[in-house]
C-alpha cells in the first residue's frame, strides 16, 4: 500500500535528517581551535634557502594570525616566498646575533637559534604595537609528569591561538648513538626543525597522553597533519615530548640503520 505524506511533515523529515547528517560536523568544528586566517597560502623555504625555516616560520605564524598580527606580515616587501623571506634574512637575520658572540642570527649553513628567532619576531612586530612575544624550551622539571608537560604545552599553544598568533614549534631529532669524544652510546641532537601550529583540540581530555595538530611545514610550504604525545619510545628518560609527523623528515636521512631516533617536540614562539 502506498502511503502518501502531507508536504509539511516530508519537509520536517528532511529537516531532521539533515540535522543529524550535519551535526557531527558542527560539533567538530566547534572542539577545535584554528588559526584566524586559516586560509592563508604557505611560505615555502625551498623558494629561497634551504635552512630558512625559521625566517619563513616567522612569515607563516604572522600571515595566518589575526588581522593585526597580519600587519607585522604586510609591510615585509616582496610578492613571493623568494623575496619576502630574502628580505627578512637581509633586514633582521643579518643583525649580529645578542647570544652567540661574532655571529649573525641567520646563516645559511646552520640557520637559526630559538633566542634569535624570538628576538626577529619582536623586531618585526615592535612597530605595530603588538603583544611582545615570548619563547619557552618546553622541558619537564623532575617533579612534572609527561601528561603534565602535555597539557602544559597544549595551554601554550592554546593560549597563542587565542591571541591571534600561531605559535612555531621548534621539533628536533635525536638519536642513539656512540660518540667517540665521550666514549659512550647516548641521544644526541641530529637536526631541527621550526613548524606553525595552525589547529588543535580546544580541550584535552583529562588523562589524555596525546593530542592532534595541524601545522604549516615551510619546507616545500606545505599544511600538514600531526601528533604531539607523551610516548617517546625507546628515549625513556626524555625530558621532552615526542611527535609523530610522518610527511616531515627532520633530520630522517642521516640516521644510521637500526639506530633508535625520537623526533621531539623541544620549543615554542609565541603569545601568552
Amino acid at each position: 500500500m502506498r502511503i502518501l505524506l502531507p508536504h509539511l511533515l516530508v519537509s520536517s523529515l528532511w529537516q531532521a535528517v539533515l540535522l543529524l547528517l550535519l551535526t557531527p560536523c558542527n560539533l567538530s568544528a566547534q572542539e577545535l581551535l584554528k588559526a584566524p586566517n586559516a586560509d592563508a597560502e604557505p611560505i615555502n623555504q625551498r623558494r629561497a634557502y634551504g635552512n630558512a625555516c625559521g625566517p619563513a616560520s616567522l612569515l607563516n605564524a604572522f600571515q595566518y594570525g589575526s588581522e593585526k598580527w597580519q600587519q607585522a606580515f604586510n609591510a615585509v616587501p616582496g610578492n613571493s616566498s623568494r623575496t619576502r623571506i630574502r628580505y627578512v634574512v637581509g633586514t633582521w637575520g643579518n643583525q649580529p646575533s645578542q647570544h652567540l658572540k661574532g655571529v649573525k642570527r641567520w646563516n645559511p649553513k646552520q640557520g637559526i637559534n630559538l633566542l634569535d628567532l624570538a628576538d626577529m619576531a619582536n623586531e618585526m612586530r615592535a612597530p605595530y604595537f603588538l603583544p611582545k612575544i615570548k619563547h619557552e624550551v618546553l622541558i619537564a622539571p623532575a617533579r612534572e609528569s609527561r601528561t603534565a608537560l602535555l597539557k602544559r604545552s597544549h595551554s601554550r599553544i592554546s593560549k597563542s591561538l587565542r591571541r591571534g598568533l600561531p605559535p612555531i614549534i621548534s621539533i628536533r631529532r635525536y638519536a642513539y648513538r656512540f660518540n667517540q669524544s665521550v666514549g659512550q652510546k647516548s641521544w644526541w641532537p641530529i637536526r631541527a626543525h621550526f613548524v606553525v601550529v595552525t589547529e588543535i583540540p580546544r580541550k584535552l581530555p583529562r588523562h589524555a597522553t596525546s593530542f592532534k595538530i595541524r601545522y604549516i611545514d615551510p619546507y616545500g610550504g606545505f599544511v600538514r597533519d600531526g601528533t604531539i604525545h607523551t610516548d617517546t619510545g625507546a628515549y625513556k628518560n626524555s625530558p621532552f615530548l615526542g611527535t609523530s609527523m610522518p610527511n616531515t623528515a627532520v633530520g630522517r636521512s642521516l640516521v644510521k640503520a637500526n639506530e633508535p631516533t625520537l623526533l621531539a617536540f623541544t620549543a615554542i614562539i609565541g603569545s601568552w
